[in-house]
């Protein structure tokens, strides 16, 4: 049975099985359902994002490599808080929402062998100003930098500090919302931005083709060379009937299964049934409407406008972060997708930030940080977040003196080291500590999510056909594989539905539980923003910095129709 302590009010949660949960501190005690539904007992509320953490949908047993890892501190962090009494009513939340400051709940830091437990308080955290404008107080992915063990390693890439100008912006809840917001973006984005489509080994071999769909418009993706892929419009140019339906493999043409009508896969037409009955139509078919085509790191992209600028500029300075890296050694893992009751913005935006790390993953700061101080920065059509491992916690009032952080840092790179060179042998050699251990979620305008450094994750997020209410989340891994070994082949997608958590791809391991706890936020987010009596939301200056530079370039796409 599954068993967390939350980081802020030090209440155990015990899962009880059939989706119900203890919560119990002491002598008082309360049961619920995973959902947050109150049972019975003196504790009333809890955390819904930790009972659904505790008693939600699970992985199969000896999968979550994560829980495992850390069963002893968690064990440990139980003996030590059940010292300690909760009075009866709704501790296990207001620890949370600052009401209690018992001395009781003081910082406790609990090191059993590998695994260590800080379970403290909220008091919010205070900030700094800095000459870039105000700050965590949490210690700084410059001053990690800073005390890095090889800083020769360091490239100058990870020095960059690019925060987005500008102040708290407010955004209009309709293009959330509104069908007319969708159909603009039908029109002015989908239609004339580049676009990651697929990985350069989904389709290996010469005639190898997937169907790309965004919003109405479907493409053919298909490799026509060693080295050239191509991407058609999947309509037939005689009376619109799709070509292909499901991706495909050794395609030698596409041929309309309604009358026939037949192309090349280079796009060039092969044959018209009856072609005496269409005279002067030969010309006008000649060829299938053809996107625009581009790779870089592994993956294709394609761009609808033909007078498009070209994918190298687009990406401006993404490749320069990322060649140390090697992407095109890596494989595809894993590929899961799953349809999200929520829009694709509303969907996307709940990743491009740590700020909610504090209120919906709870069990991460037990053993980790609150993400209120990773770093963000934005770089033409492109932004990225740096978390940093080091357990400061500045809405718990955790900082640990600098030297127990850098050696800590060092301890866990030299783990990761010596676990990367297993795989990719003496070439581990060149990262510094902050390239193995802090991880990097970027985002590429408008969709596209591909972590940095070793991190294998890559999102992506896409309107779910034409309702503005439903999106699809895919998640990627990308890995390396070991040297002198030939390259795995790519995973094939593996869907989930709106009702399907994460947790039925178990080949996700413990990222499938936390996902689940960003799901299961979603779509009340989304009925909210319908709901919200003002017009609009709040993105903070800095820790949504992210957000705000997706806004902005959205409003240059979208809302002022420049494209």
């Amino acid at each position: 049975m599954r068993s967390e302590v939350h980081a802020i009010s030090g209440a155990v949660y015990d899962e009880l099985g059939e989706g119900r949960v203890r919560v119990h501190k002491g002598k008082s005690y309360g049961i619920f359902d995973w959902e947050g539904r109150w049972q019975e007992g003196d504790i009333t509320r809890a955390d819904p994002h930790l009972l659904q953490y505790v008693g939600g949908p699970d992985l199969p047993a000896g999968i979550d490599e994560m829980a495992a890892q850390l069963e002893a501190a968690r064990e440990q962090a139980k003996t030590e808080t059940q010292q300690q009494d909760l009075s009866a009513g709704d501790l296990a939340e207001d620890a949370y929402t600052g009401s209690v400051r018992d001395p009781r709940y003081g910082v406790r830091n609990m090191i059993i062998g590998e695994g260590q437990t800080t379970v403290a308080p909220y008091v919010g955290d205070p900030g700094r100003e800095t000459g870039k404008g105000w700050r965590s107080k949490g210690i700084s992915f410059h001053e990690v930098l800073a005390g890095d063990t090889y800083p020769e390693r360091i490239p100058e890439e990870l020095w960059e500090d690019s925060p987005m100008p500008g102040g708290v912006t407010r955004v209009s809840t309709e293009r959330f919302t509104s069908q007319k917001w969708h159909d603009l973006e039908v029109e002015q984005l989908w239609k004339k931005v580049w676009q990651f489509a697929c990985c350069v080994d989904d389709i290996p071999e010469v005639g190898d083709y997937i169907v790309y769909d965004i919003a109405h418009l479907s493409y053919i993706v298909v490799r026509t060379g060693e080295d050239e892929f191509k991407a058609y419009n999947n309509a037939c140019l005689h009376r619109g009937r799709q070509l292909r339906e499901f991706d495909g493999k050794k395609a030698t043409e596409f041929r309309c299964p309604f009358h026939g009508w037949c192309w090349e896969i280079d796009g060039s037409l092969r044959e018209i049934p009856s072609e005496w009955d269409f005279p002067e139509v030969r010309e006008d078919a000649d060829h299938l409407r053809e996107a625009r085509t581009g790779t870089w790191g592994g993956f294709v992209f394609i761009n609808p406008d033909p007078d498009c600028e070209p994918l190298e500029d687009f990406l401006g300075s993404l490749p320069q972060h990322y060649e140390k890296y090697e992407y095109e050694k890596k494989y595809k893992q894993m590929h899961v997708a799953k349809v999200v009751r929520a829009n694709w913005k509303t969907n996307q935006e709940a990743f491009m930030e740590g700020y909610h790390i504090i209120a919906t993953h709870p069990q991460l700061m037990v053993h980790g940080g609150d993400g209120a101080n990773h770093q963000y920065d934005s770089f033409g059509n492109w932004s990225r977040a740096v978390t940093i491992a080091a357990r400061s916690s500045a809405h718990r009032n955790i900082h640990p003196p600098s030297d127990e952080i850098f050696e800590t840092r060092h301890k866990m790179a030299n783990m990761m080291r010596e676990t990367l060179r297993e795989t990719i042998g003496d070439r581990v050699d060149k990262y510094c500590d902050a390239e193995l251990i802090d991880g990097q979620y970027n985002n590429l305008f408008p969709n596209f999510h591909p972590w940095g450094s070793f991190s294998r994750i890559v999102y992506r997020f896409r309107p779910y056909g034409d309702d503005s209410d439903m999106s699809i989340m895919e998640v990627i891994y990308l890995a390396p594989w070991p040297e002198g070994q030939p390259k795995p082949p790519a995973a094939p997608i593996h869907w989930l539905g709106p009702d399907d958590p994460w947790t039925d791809a178990p080949e996700m391991g413990g990222l499938a539980r936390v996902l689940n706890q960003d799901s299961y936020n979603l779509p009340k987010v989304q009925k909210g923003l319908k709901a919200k009596r003002d017009p609009y939301v709040y993105l903070a200056a800095y820790e949504e910095g992210k957000v705000r530079h997706f806004h902005h370039l959205y409003d240059q796409w979208v809302a002022n129709g420049t494209g």
